[in-house]
């Protein structure tokens, strides 16, 4: 049985895929398996030639979602541990290793999310580079983009039917080993952000308020795994990414075309 388990959720990402499972089989730790759960009836099944550890389960007649898709992938995994990994992004090389090893002793562990341009200079940093704290909720309240890291494998845990999903099952990971989690910033998540990206689209820039909220009533009404002690933190967490949206929504209104990170990245936040 692997040691981990890697996610993959895989929609419309024939030309980025290749990129991201390279990442991960260019890791100084191997062992682990990688899970692909194609979220559409194209077939993907040609990316599991490159290594006896990749696995493609079967595709769906229609998009559900990455929640879905990702819950997919999870009942395939054999691992007891999980990570996260968008089809469009990229591993350092060291990062299952060190994460893994932080996060033996409590649980989980995070890594630093590298956010690029679109010419693949780092646009941002979450958290920024200075950084030298453990994960708290306070990091995911301007963080404002995907955090991921490792997490122990618990049973009956999965992703959403929501936009922002991700980010719930990070912040109950963090309240599952206490509040708060060590902080590899050595182990770098590449996030890149690409013109048919999900958020990147209307739909998901329009809608996502709506989600935020309904995870602050998942949240407050303790329909999660984020126990009582932190649901206030958590709640502010989204409170938060609410508020940064629609100060980017007004922007982009007066100048078409802002990008959401470029807008976070020119407040200097």
């Amino acid at each position: 049985m692997p040691a981990v388990s890697v996610i993959i959720a895989a929609l419309d990402a024939h030309d980025t895929l290749g990129a991201a499972i390279d990442s991960v089989l260019a890791q100084d730790f191997s062992d682990f398996e990688i899970v692909i759960a194609p979220d559409e009836p194209a077939d993907y099944s040609a990316f599991a030639a490159r290594d006896p550890r990749i696995r493609v389960i079967a595709g769906v007649p229609a998009p559900t979602g990455p929640g879905p898709a990702r819950n997919r992938a999870l009942a395939a995994a054999q691992g007891d541990w999980i990570a996260l990994l968008d089809a469009d992004d990229l591993w350092s090389r060291d990062y299952l290793g060190a994460l893994t090893r932080a996060a033996a002793p409590v649980g989980a562990a995070f890594g630093r999310t590298s956010v690029l341009e679109e010419n693949d200079r780092e646009l941002r940093s979450i958290p920024p580079q200075n950084y030298r704290g453990r994960v708290n909720f306070q990091v995911f309240a301007r963080a404002f983009g995907s955090f991921h890291g490792i997490t122990r494998r618990i049973p009956g845990r999965h992703w959403r039917d929501l936009f922002a999903e991700d980010v719930l099952f990070d912040m109950e990971t963090l309240s599952l080993v206490g509040g708060e989690a060590p902080y590899v910033r050595e182990a770098v998540y590449t996030l890149r952000s690409r013109a048919k990206s999900a958020t990147r689209s209307r739909a998901f820039i329009d809608k996502i308020g709506w989600h935020y909220q309904t995870l602050v009533a998942l949240i407050d009404e303790g329909r999660t795994m984020i126990g009582s002690a932190h649901r206030a933190e958590a709640s502010a967490v989204f409170e938060s990414w609410a508020a940064m949206n629609a100060s980017f929504l007004q922007a982009s209104a007066a100048q078409p075309g802002l990008r959401y990170q470029n807008y976070i990245f020119s407040l200097k936040l």
